[in-house]
């Protein structure tokens, strides 16, 4: 009985860890010049001045490397935010999409 709670307890924490490596969402900085639009499925809709690219992305821990045609940009996850090269600071905007 014990070996059975041990696994499932292992079970529940993969899972959880799991979650932590995604992000959805809509998130901006003040201004909304710049708009990142995570799915669930690793793209992002990335719209800077009116012009839009879509991206992919992968998250590892705290770290969110989204590449495109132009390169890669490492974005810094703290809490509701997403800190990038030059002083980009993205806030989150919306609760995750329920699908596109």
């Amino acid at each position: 009985m014990r070996t059975t709670s041990q696994l499932g307890l292992i079970v529940v924490l993969a899972a959880a860890a799991a979650c932590g490596d995604r992000i959805e969402g809509t998130y901006s900085d003040d201004s909304v010049v710049t708009q990142y639009v995570f799915d669930g499925d690793g793209d992002v809709h990335i719209s800077v001045l009116g012009s839009e690219v879509i991206a992919e992305y992968r998250v590892d821990g705290d770290k969110v490397f989204v590449t495109s045609a132009q390169g890669t940009v490492v974005l810094t996850r703290r809490a509701d935010q997403l800190h990038g090269p030059m002083g980009l600071e993205l806030v989150r905007r919306n609760e995750p999409s329920t699908g596109r």
